[in-house]
């Protein structure tokens, strides 16, 4: 189941009017003034072309050359046309969601390089703190969850003024109210919906364990800021200053590890690992997400990985799947497996003690053959999304078994067994190569690499007998 009013989405504003001379008899309304005036705070050469052509639609001539202003006197009738600037504003909006779409990964190395450098998980575009990792994995049965019927209200939501920036005109004078309304309009992916999620309130790590606390929220709730970061981020770049005095949205985020400052829904990565029990050695998996299916694709992602969400609507299945294995169990069954999603759109609870394939896996874990683990929680430096990582390691016999339909493409992109078209059916090794080539050198996403990067520190428990 992965971001500034009228300047933001004209490019990056407009560094001057007075490199056009507007005509003293043009008269705008006292919203489209402002969204105007907002514009022409910043801006970069390319916005100033495309806002010398829209002025120069409206006198019937060339647009002047950016940094240059025209002796020739404009006709009377030149007010910019609302459509016009709506129109403006939406295409360069879908410029930056492009931008970011390309350039995410480093674009979050980048901005990961906002944050002071402990923070970083090693060498990934994410962040962490020590409160968010245990010193080792942690047996997923040591990982108590608690409920938390009362979170307390988000301080940050993305309707601040500091996230007007991000949104573009829906309307003449009138801007999208929340990024998700823009995403749904203007470039909405196969998959967007707006389902329950679990929010994280509160996490503990023991010594031989841990505990986190969650209430309810939306998977919208999360995207409204995560998005807005990106695209403020991206939007900053593209003009030139990816610094904080140009990120003013982030800025209200200014600790990314409190927990009520905004919604935090992690995500469940999961690092799959067939051990061979012969040799100790282990294999792995990837998804390479498509950008028309998700939300941010165009990378590559853990297999499985998905937002930690209830099954169903169900009052039932909001308290009952508030469990990280059934989480999991169901991102396996859809990703690798090709089954239906349980997408927490229907009505009817997920029946686990019937369902052949969990209590399979089940069954599995039991006997020690399946062996799920917790390595913490971490960020993404560029959407601040949360993701909490985990890896389970799989016998090879038993995981032949219980994927022995393994499937080629799922509904959110193509399943990765080989980078290397070497036509490999046990996946990709786990070892410091390739490792080390996913985390530096491929398009992986930032929490997916984080996970590996942790499991790769672990390597010797997980991999070993006990």
């Amino acid at each position: 189941m992965s971001n500034e009013t009228f300047a933001g989405h004209l490019g990056a504003g407009v560094r001057t009017v007075a490199n056009w001379e507007a005509s003293p008899d043009m008269v705008l309304s006292p919203g489209m003034q402002e969204v105007l005036d907002a514009a022409l705070k910043d801006a970069d050469e390319g916005v100033q072309r495309r806002f010398g052509m829209l002025l120069a639609a409206q006198e019937g001539s060339a647009p002047a050359a950016p940094g240059e202003t025209t002796s020739r006197q404009p006709e009377p009738r030149s007010r910019l046309a609302p459509e016009a600037a709506v129109e403006a504003s939406q295409a360069d909006w879908r410029d930056v969601r492009q931008y970011l779409i390309e350039s995410g990964i480093g674009l979050a190395a980048r901005t990961a390089d906002l944050y002071e450098p402990s923070l970083r998980v090693e060498h990934v575009p994410a962040i962490s703190t020590a409160d968010w990792l245990p010193n080792g994995p942690v047996p997923l049965e040591m990982l108590a969850l608690q409920w938390d019927r009362n979170p307390s209200k988000p301080r940050v939501t993305g309707l601040e003024a500091e996230a007007r920036g991000t949104l573009p005109l829906r309307a003449p004078g009138h801007a999208f109210g929340r990024y998700t309304a823009a995403i749904r309009y203007l470039r909405k992916p196969a998959l967007f919906e707006n389902r329950h999620s679990y929010r994280l309130t509160g996490i503990e790590w023991t010594s031989d364990g841990g505990r986190m606390t969650f209430g309810l929220a939306t998977f919208f709730d999360k995207l409204d800021v995560s998005e807005p970061l990106g695209h403020e981020a991206a939007a900053a770049e593209m003009a030139g200053h990816l610094d904080w005095a140009h990120l003013p949205f982030r800025g209200l985020l200014s600790d990314p590890f409190d927990l009520s400052a905004r919604v935090v829904n992690p995500g469940v990565s999961t690092l799959t690992i067939r051990r061979n029990t012969s040799d100790g050695s282990g294999t792995f998996f990837l998804l390479r997400r498509d950008p028309t299916k998700v939300t941010n694709g165009r990378h590559y992602s853990l297999l499985p990985a998905g937002e930690f969400q209830p099954a169903s609507i169900s009052p039932e299945s909001v308290e009952t799947d508030l469990d990280i294995w059934r989480n999991m169990v169901r991102e396996y069954a859809e990703e690798m497996l090709g089954q239906p999603e349980h997408d927490g759109s229907g009505g009817i609870p997920v029946d686990y003690e019937v369902w052949p394939f969990f209590r399979d896996m089940t069954r599995a874990r039991e006997a020690g053959t399946v062996r799920p683990y917790a390595l913490g929680v971490i960020l993404d430096a560029l959407s601040l999304n949360s993701s909490i990582a985990t890896t389970t390691v799989i016998d090879d016999t038993v995981f032949d078994d219980l994927f022995r339909d393994l499937v080629a493409t799922n509904p959110e992109g193509e399943v990765v067994l080989s980078l290397d078209n070497n036509k490999s059916i046990r996946g990709l090794p786990f070892n410091a190569e390739t490792v080390e080539r996913l985390t530096t050198r491929e398009p992986l996403g930032q929490t997916s690499a984080a996970c590996l990067t942790l499991a790769w520190r672990h390597r010797a428990r997980l991999l070993g007998a006990d």
